[in-house]
């Protein structure tokens, strides 16, 4: 973190400070929350501080975009089943060390850094951007919560993610997926 608080002449370093004092553990992702929205008004058809109005062709991600689909078809040609890319993701179907190893030095030519994130057992895509998915129990992530579960003589934790909201709502995700007790604050909304 040392590196990234210093990052805009410092100016984060305090704020940095304060989310690792309060136990915030995910700070990357607090940090992709942000970069998103600036992304996002950058081609915004409204005046704001982040647009330019010669931005018509969202240039911004282009770069990536491209990256991510020379990624593909190179990959593709190596031998590996693409299930799925988007702007910094990648999802192989079974893939093999040798293909892992290829995606994460092709992406620093590029100055990406790639790492395995998920290692899934199913997969369902919805559409480009929902999906539902299995953790496998290899998954590094899942068996440290399982250990921690284990140790501290819990239940284990669900192997079921969902990205997008459609399947995040708490209880289409426990009745469907994992048949998790339901609460009342399950069957709760809030609207804003």
């Amino acid at each position: 973190w040392d590196s990234a608080k210093k990052t805009f002449g410092g100016v984060l370093e305090k704020f940095f400070d304060d989310l690792i004092a309060s136990g915030e553990t995910n700070i990357a992702g607090s940090l992709k929350i942000a970069i998103n929205s600036v992304y996002g008004l950058t081609s915004a058809k409204f005046d704001n501080l982040f647009r330019d109005p010669r931005n018509s062709d969202n240039i911004v991600a282009k770069r990536g975009a491209l990256f991510m689909c020379m990624l593909k078809h190179e990959v593709q040609e190596i031998g590996a089943e693409v299930v799925h890319i988007k702007t910094d993701s990648i999802k192989i179907c079974n893939p093999t060390k040798e293909i892992e190893d290829y995606i994460i030095k092709r992406g620093k030519q590029f100055g990406y850094d790639f790492e395995v994130e998920s290692i899934y057992e199913r997969l369902c895509l919805v559409n480009d951007a929902v999906y539902i998915a299995k953790k496998d129990l290899n998954d590094p992530d899942y068996f440290k919560e399982a250990r921690k579960a284990m140790d501290e003589k819990k239940d284990l934790p669900t192997r079921w993610t969902a990205t997008g909201t459609q399947f995040q709502v708490p209880y289409v995700f426990k009745k469907c997926f994992s048949h998790e007790p339901i609460e009342f604050s399950d069957i709760c909304e809030t609207k804003e």
